[in-house]
């Protein structure tokens, strides 16, 4: 089954992911596979490895600004260690994943979590915002 299809089948297993730093989560998500959220971190620091050697496309220059790849990278520039992923929420289907997702975007946010999420994020914060939150000194 190719990877739309498959992503769009309501019997395909999904999940709602987090990332933290220093106990704090930063980012809420939700994927069909292990990788979009398990390697992020080393897909991070290879972009930054792309940026410094002059060869970062412009797709993944694009990709390195989105909010949640640009607070990893700042903690990988600053040398930091790699932010833990937890896997709160396990199920079925794309939609009850989205669903999902937003409820634990909510339910961090009112706990006083500031998100690198965007879409259904009710507070957003900026990644110096973020960085203070995780107490991290932006390196960038």
């Amino acid at each position: 089954m190719p990877l739309g299809q498959r992503a769009l089948d309501p019997k395909t297993p999904y999940l709602v992911y987090e990332f933290s730093y220093n106990g704090k989560v930063f980012y809420v998500g939700h994927a069909h596979g292990a990788i979009r959220h398990t390697q992020r971190w080393s897909w991070v620091k290879n972009l930054l490895r792309h940026e410094d050697a002059g060869t970062l496309t412009p797709a993944k220059a694009a990709a390195l600004k989105q909010k949640s790849n640009s607070v990893i990278a700042a903690l990988i520039r600053s040398g930091l260690s790699e932010h833990k992923v937890d896997v709160p929420r396990r199920g079925l289907g794309k939609s009850w994943a989205e669903v999902e997702e937003t409820k634990r975007i909510l339910e961090r946010v009112s706990q006083g979590c500031r998100l690198a999420n965007v879409a259904g994020n009710p507070r957003p914060a900026s990644v110096d915002e973020i960085l203070c939150y995780l107490g991290v000194k932006n390196a960038a």
